[in-house]
C-alpha cells in the first residue's frame, strides 16, 4: 500500500506593493524663520536661510543671468549716481567720515553695491568716550551680520551680531553690537543694518526680484545646456558605415580620433565614418539631430522677461535690445525707460542712506545743511520732463522757463548761459549773410 504524501502548495510569492515616492521639483527655497525653533535655538542669532548662507547664495547667483547681471550693476551704478552733493558747512566731516581717511562718497560707492545684490546695508557706528558725537562711520559688508533673536516688547530688533566668517564660527567667533539708536548709547560702537522688513518676518528682507530667482538659476542651466549642445551635441550629418576587420586596441583608437574629428561646432554636418566587420555592404545613413535651438531661444526670452518684471524695469535697462527697434527709437526708449527705473526703484534704495546719513548729521549739531545723491549724468536735471521735450516747440520751452522769442533773438548768453543785455556787452561783428553751403 502506497503511502500518500500530502504536498502542500507552493506559496505564492507576495504580490510588491506600490511605491510611493515624491519627485523632487528644482527650486528656490526662500529663507524663513521657525519662531517655535528660534526659541529653542543655542544661537543668540537668527539664522539667515535654512543654511544661514542666503546672502552668499544671492552674492553667487549674480552671474547666473546675464540679464540679472546687468540689472545688479546698473542699480548701484544708479544708486551712486553722481555722488553726493553737500553744503560746505558738513563736507569737513563728510569729507573724512572714518579713521582709514574714506569720504562719504567712497561709503556710498561701497553700500550701493550691498543694495543692489541683497537690498541691505551696514556700518559701524563710532562714538567718542563721552558719547555725546559720532567720530566714525565705518562700512560693513551687510552679507556678515545677523539678527539677533530678542526683540522688544514690540517686536523691534534689538541688536545685531557680525562675523568674518559664517561658515566657521568656531574661529570667527561672532561679537555682538547694539542696534544704533544716538538716544540710548550704551556701546561706544553700535551697528545700523538696514533691512526692509519682509511680511511676517521682523528679522530679514525679502529681495525684490525673489520672484525671479528660478529663473536666473534656470539661465544658468539653458547656458550651459547650449555650451554642452555645442561642445558634444553637434555631429557628422551621415553614417558610413565601413567594412574592415579591426583588432580591439584599433577599433579604441578609431574611436577617438573620430569622436575627436566629429565633435564641436566646427565640425557640424560633416560625414563621420565607422569600420566594421560585418560582410554587409558599405551602408550610408543620413543622421538628423534634434534641433534644440528652438528651445534655448524661448527658454531665454522667458529668462529675460520674468528677470526683467521681477527687477521693475524695461528689459533695454539691461541693455536687451528689442526686436525690430531702430538706432533712434532705442535712445528714446532707452532715456525713457531709465528715467522711470530711476524714479521707481533706485530712489527707493537711495533714501535709506540719505536717512541714515542725516541721523549722523542732526546727532552731531548739524543744522540747515544740504545732503542729496547727485541724479546721474544720463538722467536729465531739467525741470521739463523728458518725454515733454521731445514734442516741445524751442519756442515753448522758453516760454516755460519764463524767457520769450525776443529775450533770446536781442540778448547774448554768456558762458555762464544766462541772458545778458547787448547793451551791456561789447560790439558784437556786424551779422554777415549766412553761407548756404554750411
Amino acid at each position: 500500500m502506497k503511502k500518500r504524501i500530502n504536498k502542500t502548495p507552493a506559496t505564492a510569492p507576495a504580490k510588491a506593493s506600490p511605491s510611493v515616492f515624491n519627485v523632487q521639483l528644482a527650486e528656490v527655497k526662500m529663507p524663513t524663520v521657525n519662531l517655535t525653533n528660534l526659541r529653542y535655538s543655542t544661537n543668540a542669532w537668527v539664522n539667515y536661510g535654512d543654511n544661514n548662507f542666503w546672502p552668499d547664495f544671492l552674492i553667487k547667483l549674480v552671474p547666473f543671468s546675464t540679464v540679472h547681471q546687468s540689472f545688479v550693476n546698473k542699480r548701484a551704478e544708479l544708486i551712486l549716481s553722481e555722488g553726493l552733493s553737500y553744503s560746505d558747512d558738513i563736507a569737513p566731516f563728510l569729507e573724512n567720515i572714518n579713521q582709514e581717511g574714506q569720504s562719504a562718497d567712497d561709503l556710498l560707492e561701497l553700500v550701493a553695491n550691498d543694495l543692489s545684490v541683497l537690498e541691505t546695508f551696514a556700518v559701524v557706528v563710532r562714538y567718542n568716550k563721552l558719547k555725546n558725537k559720532i567720530v566714525a562711520v565705518d562700512y560693513l559688508d551687510s552679507s556678515k551680520v545677523r539678527v539677533d533673536k530678542n526683540l522688544d516688547e514690540l517686536g523691534n530688533v534689538q541688536g545685531y551680531w557680525a562675523s568674518a566668517d559664517w561658515t566657521n564660527t568656531t574661529i570667527n567667533t561672532p561679537v555682538y553690537y547694539e542696534r544704533f539708536n544716538p538716544n540710548n548709547i550704551n556701546q561706544t560702537t553700535q551697528i545700523f543694518f538696514y533691512h526692509k522688513r519682509a511680511l511676517g518676518n521682523p528679522f530679514y528682507p525679502l529681495v525684490s526680484y525673489a520672484s525671479a530667482l528660478t529663473y536666473i538659476m534656470m539661465a544658468n542651466e539653458v547656458g550651459k545646456f547650449a555650451l554642452n549642445d555645442v561642445l558634444n551635441g553637434f555631429f557628422g550629418s551621415a553614417l558610413l558605415n565601413v567594412n574592415a576587420p579591426m583588432t580591439e586596441d584599433q577599433k579604441a583608437e578609431f574611436i577617438t580620433k573620430t569622436t575627436k574629428a566629429f565633435t564641436g561646432a566646427e565640425n557640424a554636418s560633416k560625414l563621420m565614418v565607422t569600420v566594421t566587420e560585418d560582410a554587409e555592404a558599405i551602408t550610408l545613413t543620413p543622421l538628423n539631430a534634434t534641433d534644440n535651438a528652438d528651445k534655448v531661444v524661448t527658454r531665454r526670452e522667458v529668462n529675460v522677461s520674468e528677470i526683467s518684471t521681477a527687477h521693475r524695469g524695461n528689459p533695454i535697462v539691461a541693455g536687451v535690445t528689442p526686436d525690430g527697434s531702430q538706432l533712434g527709437s532705442d535712445g528714446k526708449l532707452y532715456r525713457d525707460s531709465l528715467e522711470i527705473y530711476y524714479n521707481t526703484v533706485i530712489r527707493q534704495l537711495q533714501k535709506p542712506f540719505i536717512n541714515f546719513m542725516e541721523r549722523v548729521l542732526d546727532f552731531n549739531g548739524y543744522t540747515d545743511y544740504e545732503l542729496e545723491i547727485t541724479s546721474s549724468a544720463l538722467m536729465t536735471n531739467s525741470e521739463v520732463p523728458a518725454w515733454k521735450m521731445d514734442f516741445l516747440k524751442p519756442e515753448v520751452w522758453l516760454s516755460e522757463h519764463g524767457y520769450s522769442k525776443e529775450d533770446i533773438l536781442d540778448s547774448h548768453i554768456d558762458e555762464n548761459g544766462d541772458v545778458e543785455d547787448p547793451e551791456e556787452t561789447e560790439d558784437v561783428p556786424e551779422a554777415t549773410e549766412p553761407n548756404p553751403e554750411i
